[in-house]
């Protein structure tokens, strides 16, 4: 009787712990690690979303920067955090494609050491070219790698990057074999497409609409299920014939695994709100992202099949790890 008495009382005590656990937090400011340099599209994400995060948690919310390693540095040093939702990791879908193309091997594992919580934000890729090219569609660009291999090739803003996988895959669904020029970032390669150096990229709305809206460069497609807002009048590579083209890069909030579930429905409540709110949808309108809509369980489950995604497109285009 005393045993059963016992188990009744921790019983009630775990069921009145939950919903004070959840309004405990936060009991300190919460720290959100962008694993990248500042200046950066994680970083500017990060700090957008820390203003409102800190009005809806009543208490400060700061970003810190731990850059390295593709983003492996700060997401390493978040899995070893204390598990109580004061600190985060938010970072972009490169981090489910390092394992797949890097020989140095993660310390951690994304499904068992991070407990998912959402999705913040997605953007598609845009297919430009130089408007000296004489290229206007995708057919055209097709027809002018098949005729003229010699004359075209595609410029990467980073080995494993979703431009770098999108643009091998559309190599493999297109029948083509356009060369690939690997570059330290999107901007030198931009610059090398509108010098005539380059004769495409694809790369996030962000990057390449301040070419394309005055002219210096054309976009011809997007990538993912739909056109982009922003680029109304470009037809998506599926709508232009090219199937199976949907990648996208994403952006996504991780907290350490062990994370206490009424502490991250608290986290999950709050982004929510934040990502439902016109005020954030407005700021990522005008960086050409739209707002993520799944959370935890279902976050998890995505990320889950976009690594299927990525590891097929690795595969098929027989990239080797560097």
């Amino acid at each position: 009787m005393k045993a059963m008495s016992s188990l009744v009382a921790l019983a009630a005590c775990a069921v009145f712990a939950s919903p004070l656990m959840a309004q405990s937090f936060p009991s300190k400011p919460v720290r959100i690690v962008a694993p990248y340099v500042a200046g950066g599209t994680v970083d500017a994400l990060s700090r957008a979303l820390a203003v409102q995060l800190s009005e809806e948690f009543g208490q400060q919310v700061v970003v810190e920067n731990r850059a390295g390693a593709s983003g492996n540095i700060g997401a390493d040093y978040v899995a070893g955090s204390d598990p109580d939702g004061h600190v985060l990791l938010l970072t972009a879908s490169t981090i489910i494609v390092n394992p797949l193309v890097m020989k140095e091997a993660q310390r951690f594992d994304l499904r068992k050491d991070f407990t998912p919580i959402g999705m913040v934000a997605s953007t598609p890729l845009v297919f430009v070219v130089s408007p000296q090219s004489g290229i206007n569609t995708v057919d055209d660009f097709i027809k002018q790698a098949k005729t003229h291999p010699e004359k075209v090739n595609f410029g990467v803003g980073g080995f494993g990057s979703g431009g770098h996988l999108a643009m091998e895959t559309f190599n493999v669904r297109a029948g083509t074999q356009i060369p690939m020029v690997i570059y330290k970032g999107s901007a030198p390669a931009l610059a090398d497409i509108v010098g005539g150096q380059l004769s495409a990229i694809m790369d996030p709305v962000l990057t390449t609409l301040p070419f394309v809206s005055t002219g210096r460069l054309k976009a011809i497609a997007v990538t993912g299920q739909q056109r982009s807002s922003l680029l109304p009048s470009v037809p998506t590579l599926q709508e232009a014939g090219v199937r199976d083209m949907d990648f996208v890069s994403w952006y996504g909030m991780w907290a350490p695994k062990g994370l206490p579930e009424p502490v991250s429905g608290r986290i999950q409540a709050a982004l929510t709100k934040v990502l439902g709110s016109a005020q954030f949808k407005a700021w990522l309108d005008k960086q050409g992202m739209v707002a993520g809509s799944v959370t935890g369980r279902q976050f998890g489950d995505y990320v889950a099949s976009e690594s299927r995604k990525y590891a097929q497109a690795v595969e098929q285009a027989k990239i080797e790890k560097k």
